[in-house]
């Protein structure tokens, strides 16, 4: 089959070449160039692809579009304020716009993003039909899902996804949005027909460097937003709070929140160790629905899920269903039951905020000691290590251990958090997760409950420059289920004679 045929000057009518030119691919890496390709040269951080020109030419390129252009290469030019703007553009005319036959949502912020979007996920479910998702945890196009790589992938990787969603009658697609990916324009194709900002609390800053340019980053979702749309914002947060006052935001919004004056609200009516109670009060109306997640953090992703699937049209019925029946978010507040006679909780909280939320939703219910395992990311932002080990100090006893080290000592790391953590609480150092786990599942009795922070539904542990297997959920169970053997095996005292 011969490769289907663009036409350049139909992608960009604006911008018309003299003289069309057809192509057949795009890229932007001059090494993919092929007879026929456009070459996108664009600005890196490391590399400018404009120094790539003349390659892209000799591999057979037939057109290159950039941002700039010195005149010395005899190939048709197309300049562009944005080149990636423009390679993103390009792509979504080769993968047919796919995005036209969809209803994105898009959620961004520094916690929450993941729960949210499972929970938009199942209330859009609730009406039948197939219902896409690009997040932290999977990909999925309504029918097949894929190990998820970055939480929001580049535009490619994107449309790909989104060209198979459209294939399959997929009508609504729910995606998390990161902050490097609105930094580095992956997303600037989209139209998204509904959007929120969870909150904006401490992290990221090792790649943007203040929270300031961090909250920029966030607040640029609004340049994804349809004409129509309505960006959700969070009342209680100081962050968003503090870009709506700076006016990083042009685009009219609805506040979410607990407090009096947001536009739409959220009580929690009762709660149990597995399962809240909840009255959301959205624009058309009041619900009640119980639902099978605890805190007030995740009530508020509930709040979020159902605004944004009533932006997108979903009624009361729907948003009840979907809430209700959630399938089980990997890695988020996930208990691990094995028969053991305290509670084990994985959660993929890896910021103070994170940390913080976790740990006091679950001081709440619990009577016993609350222990809490966790530890911080290498060669990633220092400032947030101290802050973590000050938010881990509410719990009682704490076992610091490794998260994803990559190429720093984990002792460096230790001694950063450790800086932070209070006086008064009893802390226990592991360099190896795995022994750190065991420590705390040593450590537990009836009643108390074990948090194992950080990596969540993660599959692997960064340790230099390998990804090596490691699940804590795994872990925990393994570990579980050795020691219930090993308690089996030992010879019952009964009938032994007494000296």
């Amino acid at each position: 089959m011969s490769p289907q045929r663009f036409s350049l000057n139909e992608c960009f009518p604006d911008r018309c070449t003299s003289g069309d030119v057809v192509f057949n691919s795009v890229v932007c890496d001059s090494r993919q160039v092929s007879p026929g390709s456009v070459f996108v040269a664009i600005p890196g951080c490391h590399v400018d692809g404009h120094a790539f020109i003349r390659d892209a030419k000799c591999q057979g390129a037939v057109a290159v579009v950039a941002e700039r252009f010195d005149g010395c290469h005899d190939i048709p030019v197309l300049i562009v304020p944005s080149a990636v703007r423009a390679f993103n553009r390009l792509l979504s005319f080769v993968h047919g716009d796919p995005q036209q036959q969809l209803e994105i949502a898009g959620i961004t912020g520094t916690n929450g993003k993941s729960t949210t979007a499972w929970l938009l996920r199942s209330i859009l479910q609730s009406s039948g039909r197939p219902v896409g998702l690009l997040g932290t945890i999977e990909y999925h196009d309504g029918c097949n899902r894929h190990p998820a790589g970055l939480t929001t992938p580049d535009a490619n990787g994107q449309l790909s996804l989104m060209q198979s969603m459209a294939h399959n009658k997929v009508r609504h697609c729910v995606m998390e949005v990161s902050s490097h990916a609105l930094q580095q324009d992956r997303c600037s194709y989209l139209q998204l027909a509904a959007a929120a900002i969870t909150n904006i609390t401490h992290d990221h800053l090792d790649y943007h460097g203040t929270v300031s340019n961090y909250r920029a980053a966030k607040a640029s979702i609004v340049r994804c937003l349809h004409p129509n749309a309505t960006l959700l914002l969070n009342a209680d947060d100081a962050g968003t709070q503090e870009m709506q006052r700076t006016q990083m935001l042009s685009s009219p919004a609805l506040t979410f929140g607990n407090r009096p004056n947001a536009d739409l609200r959220c009580e929690i009516i009762d709660q149990s160790t597995g399962w809240q109670r909840l009255r959301l009060s959205l624009l058309h109306g009041t619900i009640d629905v119980s639902v099978p997640l605890i805190g007030d953090f995740n009530a508020i992703n509930c709040l979020v899920a159902a605004a944004l699937a009533e932006q997108l049209g979903s009624d009361s019925e729907a948003i009840v269903h979907g809430l209700s029946h959630l399938v089980p978010v990997p890695g988020r507040m996930e208990q691990i039951d094995a028969g053991q006679p305290f509670r084990i909780i994985v959660d993929y909280a890896h910021t103070s905020d994170g940390l913080e939320r976790c740990l006091k939703t679950l001081r709440k219910l619990t009577s016993g000691r609350l222990i809490c395992v966790f530890g911080a990311g290498g060669d990633r932002d220092r400032s947030k290590r101290p802050l973590m080990g000050e938010a881990a100090s509410i719990a009682d006893h704490l076992v610091v251990t490794t998260d994803n080290p990559r190429s720093e000592p984990p002792e460096k790391i230790i001694n950063d958090i450790l800086k932070g953590v209070s006086n008064s609480r009893r802390v226990d150092v592991d360099t190896d997760r795995r022994q750190a786990i065991q420590r705390a599942i040593d450590l537990a009795g009836p009643d108390d409950t074990v948090v194992v922070a950080g990596k969540g539904h993660e599959q692997y542990q960064v340790i230099g420059d390998q990804a090596l297997p490691f699940d804590d959920r795994q872990v925990i169970r393994s570990l579980m289920m050795h020691q219930i053997d090993s308690a089996a095996s030992q010879p019952s005292k009964a009938g032994v004679p007494v000296s």
